[in-house]
């Protein structure tokens, strides 16, 4: 599964994920938003492996352990963060799916399109995802699964091989895979060279390049 593709599956008051030490605990609205800027903050211009949860909690002005009986550790703080941060960018694909019901490559360009508007607006959440997340630990975490996006931007790629308009000499999951390993790349290359230019501006020649590779060719 491509790292940017990620699913919130814990919402505010919902529930924590489960460590060995405790139970899952609803969080309290206060709690995340006072760890909310400061996660971000701390995991995108820092080494994952130097943040430690002792310091978070006292610059949150909280106990660590306030912080250590809801999370537990450092990677379900962040793990859980992630899947919190990443809920708008769930919505706007759902939405972008949606409005473009009927013609496939339009909802696979405004789903893509979604992705390059949400990261352009919430660079420090991309950094997190692409630059720092311990990948191996998180892709053993649940809130790694990009479930309801990934079910609907599969279908949209399944229909369209249905419909002869995507190649059907290859899986739907590759081609997935291919449209966000270019997102990717791209996302790591803005951020590299200083965020010098438009995001969302380069998701046109993009789908461009994706479209000349996943168009059905004739005779296939």
């Amino acid at each position: 599964m491509s790292q940017a593709m990620t699913q919130p599956t814990l919402s505010p008051s919902a529930s924590a994920p489960e460590t060995e030490e405790a139970e899952a605990l609803t969080i309290p609205a206060s709690v995340i938003s006072r760890l909310d800027p400061l996660v971000l903050q701390v995991f995108s211009r820092g080494d994952f492996h130097r943040v430690d949860m002792r310091t978070i909690a006292k610059q949150a002005g909280m106990s660590f352990t306030t912080i250590y009986r809801y999370f537990g550790d450092k990677e379900a703080l962040l793990f859980w963060f992630i899947a919190h941060w990443l809920k708008d960018l769930t919505q706007a694909v759902v939405t972008a799916i949606d409005a473009n019901e009927g013609d496939t490559l339009a909802q696979l360009k405004s789903s893509l399109t979604s992705h390059f508007a949400y990261y352009e607006k919430n660079p420090d959440v991309g950094r997190i995802i692409f630059m720092t997340v311990p990948l191996e630990r998180w892709m053993r975490d649940p809130t790694y699964k990009y479930r309801v996006p990934m079910q609907r931007i599969l279908a949209v790629i399944s229909q369209g091989q249905k419909q002869g308009l995507i190649r059907r000499d290859t899986s739907v999951a590759l081609v997935m895979d291919l449209i966000f390993g270019l997102f990717n790349r791209t996302f790591l290359m803005w951020e590299y060279r200083g965020r010098v230019d438009s995001l969302v501006a380069k998701s046109e020649a993009c789908f461009d390049l994706i479209v000349g590779g996943v168009v059905q060719r004739p005779g296939t």
